[in-house]
């Protein structure tokens, strides 16, 4: 049963749909929101999500990428997937469908969409007239809707990969350094937060392994390792400048445990922490 958030087009090609390039399965919108569980069903078919507001969170085999307006996510789901709201995120508001086609395997093992799944396409406003039409044509059930839809989803595909072969996709030069700037100010604004690198990857819009890679490049050490040189920094000030005992300053630095937070401490300054203190710092 659909819910007063969803529409959804199912369609049966007809006989001879096989002479055009591509089929529209089901296509139809959606809005979620954070509370909701993510959605993982195997549909066996490619799917393009194109994302109208807010936030979502895509998910492909343990890597989490965060869609934004405009952005473009290609699933394919005979394989490990999820998709939900981002939870900071008042809904997530998308068009999709769900499509098959030849050569869009091989297109997506050459592209590296498992590794890399969402498009910024030239055009955005051309790709979601592209997801509208083809959600139109399946409702409609005209002996057209096969080849208009095959039309559309050829444009679509154009409009959306045509940046990553040519090289022209945004994501690798200053917006990329911005993006490791915001999380580095997001660590150092909440330091007591339990800050995991699967949250960090969700904040900078990269996989994991790109924002290792990334990371280091920029600032010379691994995001975890910057984040204990800053949570011990922030220790010393406290432990020099204010009469707060051990144990709040562990807290209040990101260590629910005080040992935890000792042995940080010591392995960074040389000293315990309470040593450093009864020296007034270095």
């Amino acid at each position: 049963m659909l819910s007063e958030n969803e529409e959804i087009h199912f369609h049966t090609p007809a006989k001879f749909a096989d002479a055009f390039p591509y089929l529209a399965l089901v296509a139809g919108s959606r809005t979620a929101r954070p509370e909701e569980a993510p959605i993982r069903k195997r549909f066996h078919q490619h799917v393009f999500v194109y994302t109208t507001g807010g936030r979502g969170l895509i998910e492909v085999r343990g890597q989490r990428f965060l869609a934004e307006t405009g952005n473009v996510a290609w699933l394919d789901t005979a394989q490990a997937y999820a998709h939900s709201c981002a939870p900071d995120s008042e809904n997530w508001r998308y068009l999709w469908m769900g499509i098959e086609g030849h050569g869009l395997d091989a297109l997506y093992q050459f592209l590296g969409v498992q590794q890399s799944p969402l498009f910024a396409p030239r055009d955005t406003q051309t790709a979601r007239a592209a997801f509208e039409a083809v959600s139109g044509f399946l409702a409609e059930r005209s002996p057209a809707t096969d080849a208009l839809a095959s039309a559309a989803i050829s444009g679509l595909i154009v409009d959306m990969i045509g940046p990553r072969l040519t090289g022209s996709e945004p994501g690798e030069d200053a917006s990329g350094e911005d993006r490791l700037l915001a999380v580095l100010s997001a660590m150092r604004d909440d330091l007591a937060r339990a800050w995991a690198i699967d949250d960090l990857a969700v904040l900078a819009r990269l996989s994991q392994s790109q924002l290792f890679r990334r990371f280091r490049d920029m600032v010379g050490t691994t995001p975890m390792d910057w984040l204990r040189h800053e949570r011990i920094n922030q220790a010393k000030r406290l432990l020099v400048g204010r009469d707060v005992k051990v144990s709040a300053v562990a807290a209040i630095c990101g260590y629910p445990d005080p040992y935890h937070f000792s042995r940080d401490f010591r392995r960074v300054t040389g000293y315990t922490p309470t040593k450093f203190r009864r020296d007034g710092g270095y």
